[in-house]
């Protein structure tokens, strides 16, 4: 009895952390217009309140107030169907379902990023896989190769380089056109920032040296490189950034087609921040780390995607 208990958690551990476990579909619709008292809820027993665009995956359920109201946009049509108060809808599949109230008969919309979102997610769901740890300690050892994307836009109003931390007590050389910055360690820091706005606009090449007391211990063999944008060149960036900044997924997709990866990043980071129970919506944020290299948080963010769908089942 004992070896078949064992071997059944063993099984249920190499799905759960050895494959990236029970893989979502990407969302049937997303809810824009949200007006007054609307609640979504993923089990159907926790509601949670709906602050703005949310993007709704198959078994969601929301419900409307009495002055509670929006537009669901069905990502497979392209249609759209607006919801009233008093309603409560189900999402499946391919549809949406009303189990009370209001909701219109669909209509067409202008536009639709299904295939766009539909190619993201498939990508993503590649990234949430959790590796098995060698010990059983749950501390991340120190790897000193530490890469770096190898192309990236950073703009005035988005000056960051970023990288992995790779121990706490390496240091960094960035050597950026050939000439050396160095870049003291950081114990407590989850990735190492670096300010580039002091530079000339245009093309640069970089890469980053890992240091210990002892003097360099890796050194990439190829640079990377960055393209620094003028004010003149952000300015219509930004004027963009902030008429999606309501859709996390419209805004990180526009911003990663500027090349702007790491402000898509940061993007995702305050989006989960502010949403924290948004599980579904996460493997994106993991994607976003491994297009970054930054492999440490992939890990930790992998983790927390599984426990979360793990807890769903």
């Amino acid at each position: 009895m004992r070896l078949r208990t064992a071997g059944i958690v063993m099984l249920l551990s190499g799905l759960l952390f050895g494959h990236g476990a029970w893989a979502k579909e990407p969302p049937v619709a997303k809810l824009v217009q949200v007006e007054g008292a609307v609640e979504y809820s993923r089990n159907g027993t926790r509601w949670i309140e709906v602050r703005g665009t949310k993007y709704l995956f198959e078994g969601y359920k929301i419900r409307t107030g009495r002055d509670g109201s929006g537009k669901l946009i069905n990502q497979t049509s392209g249609k759209s169907q607006e919801l009233g108060s008093n309603t409560e809808i189900e999402v499946r599949p391919e549809s949406i379902f009303l189990v009370s109230g209001n909701l219109s008969p669909p209509e067409e919309e202008e536009t639709s990023l299904f295939q766009s979102l539909l190619n993201k997610f498939a990508k993503a769901q590649r990234y949430t896989t959790v590796r098995r740890k060698a010990t059983t300690s749950e501390e991340p050892g120190c790897d000193n190769k530490v890469r770096t994307i190898r192309e990236v836009t950073v703009s005035p109003g988005y000056p960051d380089l970023v990288w992995r931390n790779a121990c706490p007590e390496y240091s960094y050389r960035l050597v950026i056109d050939g000439q050396v910055v160095d870049v003291p360690a950081q114990s407590t820091s989850e990735m190492i920032r670096y300010s580039v706005n002091d530079l000339k606009p245009g093309d640069h090449s970089y890469r980053v040296e890992v240091l210990d007391k002892d003097g360099t211990v890796y050194i990439p063999r190829n640079d990377s490189e960055f393209v620094l944008l003028t004010d003149k060149e952000e300015k219509p960036i930004l004027e963009t950034a902030k008429m999606l900044q309501d859709d996390i997924f419209m805004l990180t997709n526009y911003l990663e087609e500027q090349g702007l990866h790491i402000a898509a990043m940061d993007a995702y980071r305050e989006y989960f921040l502010q949403n924290p129970e948004d599980n579904d919506m996460r493997p994106l944020l993991i994607r976003s780390y491994n297009d970054l290299k930054l492999s440490n948080l992939q890990e930790s963010e992998a983790r927390l995607y599984n426990a979360a769908l793990a807890e769903d089942y």
